[in-house]
């Protein structure tokens, strides 16, 4: 733990490789070790935002820094620390100030504490259900820790309880500057009952890269099967990679016999893209065969299957030559006698829970090897302050680093009342459960749309199918999934729903985006209570289920029958069973419909519910904890709390942005409307209370239902409002239904947002959900539009299929460029690599660029669109489901509109424009051209 972020990283005998990571939005695909980055450190500030205590994600900086660095900086997690006692300014350098020679400033941390303290007193004074007494200074800072430290343990249980592993079983060993202050409540929180503190902790960094041993790393792409036929091929590549780098080392005065070798392969199942750094010791060709072992173990282990008779490809070889230092890195010293006391230079007042409580102050450099430390104390040394917590006990090791064994934990007698601290905590808890949930369900699904390509989100319900929280996957998902939820509560009746009962949903009447998007649903019952005390559940796109065209994405489609299988309340599972014979009957019941075929491969399918229905039992174990932890009735309390804030938030920006608009024009009212490319309007009139933060969000006016596929289900047209919401607000809130408790939204039935049970929707949530966000947007008068697409493509014959979306520009606004080459608002999957489609499917990737100048001109501009160019190989059928083909996005307040996509064919030397969409098949040489539309501008060009 640093000073603007905390890094965690889990070992256990080898440290994990990953060939991609993303850190603060930047995606870097290279062989890195496995660290999970948190916006949680030392420098990180503090807010106090709708209830919410919030730490980070900003950083004070070096400069100016927190407020006690006397250079009129920010309120930090150092400033809340030394408000407690737990860094002492006389302990440390007295390099602040101006000129850099006065000790930190205690007392301006206590007063900006001061301040913000305030904040939420006056939270708790209005909030007329709360009898919460006011908190005190103390405790105040003392919150923001608890905060801080749930953000730290966030990551720690994606790295293991989301992979099978119990945080408690391991050792915490904590680092950097900040860490000591927080390693004993860290463990706490985990049950970790053992931290290892190296003695230069602090100094880490510097120390290991002045001891480390110099490392040559080579690497070859292979792209071959595993097989004993590719073992002779294989093991040259190693051979050639060892000489060279058994040359490159010898220049820095490293013989053979001091350099450790280690050979991996980057091994993965035929047709998935997820690959494992796979690791064993090569002698010879008949070693090779190792490997297959490793990883299957690994896989197993990672995702809770093997695929078998399936081909195993190996990417590339790779070889880490390390030239071993060498140095004696731990020289042990002996052991003192155990009852030897420690010499205490002083003590000092340290606030722990409720009251300042009198510790002893140590000096590392006087303690000796085997001497015990029996907390509250504080271990300082030149560096650093190590606080051992109250029910702790510290140790110096024979190597002098400290050991501290944890004999209590975390306290957790919290009534049902508001408090702004465990608010924040819940909130991160909540968001905890629906992250791993998708990490499990990542790890454990086969097909590339969901493991790949991202397209899935996962969420926690309450008992009455109201969201709670739902993690950042795609927002097309947002709000729509609890509409889902509650049907299943409605249409069953809540005391039919059975615990080993799990539901399957994707009709748009029972609350579905559109048929490829699978909603498993699994009721969580917890002791002798009768009913459901919370639902878990998850959304996924299936490859293909059945209908008109491989893929299940028509735009030829008329009647929802053609688009594929369809479920309103299916039983998945039936008391702990799993109905897989009447799944199979379902899946093929489209190839009953004329024209259409059964799904392509249940297979496929079959494996994804799998996997789904292992996301949600993640979700249950991890909700049943917390209710063990804290009580039903606590965990209940703090889910409505929760849901409150959003409300809260969601009030707050509607009275703002209605009475500037009141203030303006004299009533709060906004308007906005777009077209469709067939011209269909959407038309939005958003009326708002300025006085309660209300707002009807009225549709009244919009274009009657499509004969086409672009209709949308009602449930999309809630995650467009909701997603635009949680814009609007401008600050990072919880997302729950909360936010929708204060909108009353109309549609009117016949329209094209709310179409007949028999209309077809495909489209309606990949691109008509994209225009309602642009109108929803144009009416609060924030942004330009953007792409308005999510530019579908689908191809596939009897043997593949093939989906993905193409990005474009995003619109404009004030104060910043729209980003180029994105996808924008309601999806954020990926693309499949050039490598990939190329090596899978019958197309080659003849160019894929950004398109300049396509987004629109002014102050500030629109994001440029792409240009996307596929050569087929053989015949297929292909579809193509986009939009903003004939209306151009629109630029705000005089900046220019952004370019019109286009689609071209060409074949035989003729090029064609296909429009907006269309279905054909392909024939070998044929080269489709996409070029994506830009965004809009914002604001006259100087």
């Amino acid at each position: 733990m640093g000073g603007t972020s905390t890094d965690i990283c889990r070992y256990s005998g080898t440290l994990e490789h990953v060939m991609e990571t993303t850190t603060a939005g930047i995606t870097i695909q290279a062989p890195q070790l496995d660290i999970q980055t948190v916006a949680a450190g030392g420098g990180s500030r503090l807010f106090f935002r709708n209830g919410l205590l919030i730490v980070g994600p900003e950083s004070a900086g070096a400069h100016p820094g927190p407020v006690c660095y006397r250079k009129n900086g920010y309120l930090t997690v150092t400033d809340a620390n030394l408000v407690l006692g737990r860094i002492l300014p006389d302990y440390f350098p007295k390099i602040f100030g101006p000129n850099a020679d006065q000790p930190l400033d205690k007392e301006a941390s206590f007063a900006a504490m001061v301040e913000i303290t305030e904040e939420v007193n006056q939270f708790i004074r209005s909030n007329p259900s709360s009898t919460k007494k006011e908190l005190t200074v103390e405790e105040v800072a003392l919150g923001f820790l608890s905060v801080a430290n749930e953000e730290m343990c966030r990551p720690i249980r994606t790295l293991t309880q989301s992979r099978g592993y119990n945080p408690s079983d391991h050792v915490l060993a904590c680092f950097g500057g900040a860490g000591g202050q927080h390693a004993c409540a860290v463990a706490k929180v985990l049950g970790i009952k053992l931290i290892r503190i190296h003695k230069y902790s602090s100094l880490l960094s510097a120390y290991g890269i002045a001891l480390a041993d110099v490392v040559d790393e080579s690497q070859q792409p292979v792209q071959t099967v595993y097989a004993k036929e590719t073992f002779p091929s294989m093991f040259e590549i190693f051979t050639n990679l060892k000489s060279n780098a058994i040359s490159r080392l010898s220049t820095q005065g490293f013989t053979e016999n001091e350099i450790d070798f280690t050979f991996y392969m980057h091994m993965r199942y035929d047709k998935t893209d997820t690959a494992i750094m796979i690791s064993a010791n090569v002698d010879n060709e008949l070693s090779l065969d190792k490997f297959k072992s490793v990883f299957e173990h690994n896989y197993r282990r990672e995702f809770g299957f093997i695929l078998e008779n399936r081909n195993i490809i190996v990417d590339d070889l790779r070889l880490r030559a390390n030239g071993k230092s060498n140095f004696d890195r731990e020289r042990k010293n002996p052991v003192s006698d155990n009852s030897q006391t420690p010499l205490q230079k002083s003590t000092t007042t340290v606030f722990f829970d409720k009251q300042f409580v009198e510790v002893g102050i140590y000096a590392f450099g006087d303690m000796l090897p085997g001497q015990k430390l029996v907390g509250p104390a504080l271990l300082i040394d030149q560096n650093s302050s190590i606080l051992i917590e109250p029910q702790s006990t510290a140790r110096i090791t024979d190597t002098g680093d400290v050991e501290i064994v944890i004999e209590g934990s975390s306290e957790k007698n919290l009534d049902t009342d508001i408090d702004p601290i465990h608010l924040s905590i819940f909130s991160n808890r909540f968001m905890s459960i629906a992250e791993q949930m998708g990490r499990i369900l990542q790890r454990t699904a086969i097909s590339t749309n969901i493991k790949e390509r991202l397209d899935f989100s996962c969420a926690l319900f309450a008992p009455d199918g109201g969201l709670i929280a739902n993690a950042p996957h795609i927002p097309v998902h947002l709000g729509g999934m609890q509409y889902t939820v509650k049907f299943q509560i409605d249409h069953r009746g809540l005391e039919n729903i059975k615990d080993g009962d799990v539901y399957l949903a994707n009709h748009p009447i029972a609350g579905g985006c559109h048929l490829p998007d699978f909603t498993v649903i699994t009721p969580v019952f917890f002791k002798d209570q009768k009913t459901p005390v919370f639902f878990v559940a998850n959304r996924g796109h299936h490859a293909d289920i059945g209908g008109l065209v491989p893929g299940s994405m028509p735009p030829n489609a008329n009647h929802i029958d053609q688009e594929g299988a369809s479920f309103v309340s299916f039983k998945l599972v039936e008391d702990h069973v799993f109905q897989e014979d009447r799944l199979i009957e379902a899946l093929k019941a489209p190839g009953n419909v004329a024209g259409c075929s059964a799904a392509r491969n249940i297979s496929d399918n079959i494996a994804d519910l799998n996997a789904q229905i292992a996301s949600n039992r993640k979700g249950i174990a991890l909700i049943t904890s917390l209710i063990e932890e804290y009580s039903l009735e606590v965990v209940h309390a703090y889910m409505r709390h929760i849901q409150n804030t959003a409300e809260l938030c969601v009030r707050d920006m509607l009275k703002r942005v209605g009475g500037e608009v009141l203030k303006k024009t004299g009533q709060s009212r906004l308007v906005g409307e777009d077209f469709m490319d067939d011209g269909t309007v959407i038309k939005l009139t958003v009326d708002i209370d300025a006085e309660d933060g209300s707002a009807t969000f009225d549709f009244t006016g919009t274009g009657p239902e499509s004969f086409s596929s672009c209709n949308a289900p009602r449930a999309v047209t809630m995650s467009a409002i909701t997603y635009c919401l949680r814009c609007l607000v401008e600050k990072d809130i919880p997302l729950n239904n909360g936010c929708l408790a204060p909108i009353k939204i109309v549609i009117p039935d016949g329209t094209i947002l709310s179409p007949s049970p028999t209309a077809p929707v495909v489209a309606g949530n990949v691109l008509t959900s994209q225009r309602l966000c642009d109108v929803i947007l144009r009416a609060f008068d924030k942004v330009a539009a953007s792409q308005g697409c999510m530019n579908n493509l689908v191809f596939g014959d009897a043997n593949c299929g093939y989906y993905e979306t193409i990005a474009g520009g995003a619109g404009a606004g004030n104060g910043f460029h729209g980003r180029s080459g994105v996808h924008t608002h309601m999806t954020n999957t990926r693309i499949t690599d050039p490598e990939i489609l190329e090596t899978r499917f019958p197309a080659v990737l003849r160019e894929w660029r950004l398109r300049p100048g396509s987004g629109g001109n002014g102050k500030y501009r629109g994001g440029d669109g792409l240009v996307r160019k596929i050569q087929f190989t053989r015949p297929l059928t292909l579809s193509l489901l986009t939009e903003r083909r004939s209306f151009q996005p629109y630029g705000l307040h005089g900046g220019n509109a952004g370019e019109r996509g286009l689609n071209l064919l060409k074949r035989n030397g003729r090029t064609a424009n296909i429009g907006s969409k269309a279905s054909f098949q392909t024939e070998p040489g044929d080269i489709l051209h996409i070029a994506t539309p830009g965004g809009g501008g914002y604001g006259l060009a100087e």
